[in-house]
């Protein structure tokens, strides 16, 4: 068990830099121009990483199992959540100044919830077939006649 926990400690470390702390100082050197938006942008950022870390530990510590196939179809469907949170439905607005934008995403957002649909649809065949494998592994071998 300790090895999985090592492994899961580094590579959560690993991806708390790729997913927050990186993207954390291109926002904070952004958001001179648009402190309302981007400090929004920042908490949806830290949301973003804890789901994904929480996961990436909990698949690591469960590995070999069926449940790191029930977490990954659990992690697919609560991101599709979150991205359709994130992109407000597809519509987003912002004030800039005297400025206000509308950006209609939902073309976008549709797209990246048929790449997740995709990913689901992997994670739950995979699922099946470590299920087909454990249940193929518990048959008799056949002796020659």
């Amino acid at each position: 068990m300790l090895p999985r926990v090592v492994k899961a400690v580094v590579k959560a470390l690993l991806w708390f830099v790729l997913i927050y702390v990186v993207p954390l100082l291109l926002i904070s050197s952004l958001s001179e121009v648009a402190p309302e938006f981007f400090s929004s942008l920042r908490q949806l950022l830290l949301l973003f990483a804890a789901i994904n870390l929480f996961f990436l530990i909990a698949c690591e510590l469960t590995s070999g199992t069926i449940f790191q196939h029930a977490l990954n179809i659990g992690k697919a469907l609560i991101l599709m959540i979150f991205i359709v949170y994130a992109l407000e439905g597809g519509v987003v607005s912002l004030d800039v100044e005297n400025v206000h934008v509308l950006a209609d995403l939902r073309i976008y957002l549709v797209m990246l919830l048929v790449i997740d649909f995709l990913g689901l649809a992997k994670t739950v065949l995979q699922a099946i077939n470590f299920l087909s494998e454990k249940a193929e592994k518990q048959l008799p071998t056949p002796s020659p006649s």
